[in-house]
């Protein structure tokens, strides 16, 4: 009897251990089947954040560094300047024994129809007669090779200033507009200036001259004083 009793208890255990496994083998399968399922793939491929529109996506979604918009700033920066640089004007400006002028005649420049002249006084003695009415501009300045009035003070610029005959209208006594032409002093960025009768003018701006008026070029003593001679006078 008591052996038909054990062996109903060990058949009964073996049922028990046989059971477990099988239960425990069902677990494991089960959880094997979530893992590849379709939702849990998803789940883990979103565990980061959402998934962003590619549209959207920014540089550092798709990995480019800072390095790259630099580089991109820096060719930008590169890109070739088509605007004026001003060397073509350069190379039109008017030249004189291969020296490049300061000054370039106005349209309205005209030879003069009168006969001015100019007395160069050194203290109280004329040393020097200059006859300006043959050539419409006159260059004054220490430049030997451009210059038409030398000026040899070392206060005096290479180009100092120039004398300009061009028209200018007037009104007679008639009422009517004539044209007249007159001499003009213009001061071409001169290092110490140019004087009109003791008073120093503004550089590049015209000044018309009259006659008796005395002129001045930086610090030199020199007197350039303009005079009109009748037509009949040489």
């Amino acid at each position: 009897m008591s052996n038909r009793k054990q062996k109903r208890d060990r058949n009964s255990r073996d049922r028990d251990r046989d059971r477990d496994r099988d239960r425990d083998r069902d677990r494991r399968r089960r959880n094997d089947d979530e893992d590849l399922s379709p939702a849990r793939s998803k789940k883990s491929r979103n565990d980061d954040g959402p998934v962003k529109d590619p549209s959207k996506a920014t540089r550092e979604d798709w990995g480019l560094d800072k390095k790259d918009d630099e580089e991109k700033k820096k060719k930008e920066l590169a890109k070739p300047d088509y605007g004026k640089s001003g060397k073509l004007e350069k190379s039109k400006q008017a030249k004189k024994n291969g020296i490049a002028l300061k000054h370039v005649e106005p349209p309205n420049a005209a030879l003069p129809n009168k006969r001015w002249r100019i007395y160069v006084f050194k203290e109280e003695e004329i040393i020097s007669t200059l006859h300006i009415h043959r050539q419409s501009c006159f260059l004054i300045g220490r430049e030997s090779r451009v210059a038409d009035i030398r000026t040899d003070h070392v206060s005096c610029s290479k180009q100092h200033a120039v004398i300009q005959f061009k028209y200018k209208g007037k009104t007679d006594e008639a009422g009517n507009t004539v044209a007249e032409i007159c001499p003009y002093i213009l001061d071409l960025n001169s290092s110490n200036g140019t004087f009109l009768n003791k008073k120093k003018i503004e550089s590049r701006r015209y000044y018309e001259l009259l006659p008796q008026d005395l002129l001045n070029f930086g610090s030199s003593s020199r007197d350039y004083v303009l005079l009109v001679t009748k037509d009949d006078e040489k």
